[in-house]
């Protein structure tokens, strides 16, 4: 849901209430972009597996071989996580405005719990270079130590900045959500006022 439905929505609602045919066609288009979000997901997850496996046994050094190993347990773990986290995003559609801006809810809570741990995968990542960085200097010394430092500072510094950005403006959606139920609530129980 966007932020403009969100203001349209609020702006219906208060107006009367919204067409149920409008919720439910929100709610299939939320479903639909989560659905392609998982399965982006899974797309990733099966290609860095693939990648891993290239580079245990293409290689086979040290370095390459604790690099995929990292790559494989952050993988799972991600992949994990992103099952669990998402498990309760299909609902299905509600019948009721009420029911539908809970299942929003519910939605903007899996997408920040979501970001957060991409803020916790980006601390792993860096562990696992950190990790390469001092095996490689170790067997190789300081040669390709530079660029791979400076490659994953520059992934990790934009994987910092989007990660922050999406935080803010879903926190920022969360929060007018959590408003509008609110209004709602308080709405309904006092409907002459």
């Amino acid at each position: 849901m966007s932020d403009q439905d969100i203001e349209r929505w609020t702006a219906e609602w208060r107006a009367g209430a919204p067409p149920a045919a409008d919720l439910a066609r929100m709610a299939r288009r939320e479903s639909r972009q989560i659905g392609a979000w998982i399965a982006l997901d899974w797309i990733a997850g099966v290609a860095l597996l693939a990648f891993a496996a290239w580079l245990w046994f293409e290689d086979g050094s040290p370095v390459m071989r604790f690099a995929a190993a990292g790559i494989v347990v952050l993988t799972v773990a991600a992949l994990a996580f992103s099952v669990i986290n998402w498990r309760r995003s299909f609902a299905g559609d509600r019948a009721s405005a009420a029911d539908f801006l809970a299942l929003a809810l519910a939605r903007s809570r899996a997408r920040l719990r979501y970001i957060r741990f991409g803020y916790w995968l980006l601390a792993a990542d860096i562990v696992v270079i950190a990790g390469a960085a001092a095996l490689e200097y170790r067997d190789e010394g300081f040669g390709r130590l530079p660029g791979m430092l400076g490659t994953a500072a520059i992934v990790t510094f934009a994987v910092a900045v989007v990660l922050f950005a999406w935080s803010r403006r879903e926190r920022r959606r969360a929060e007018r959500l959590a408003a509008l139920q609110r209004a709602m609530r308080v709405e309904s129980e006092n409907p002459h006022e």
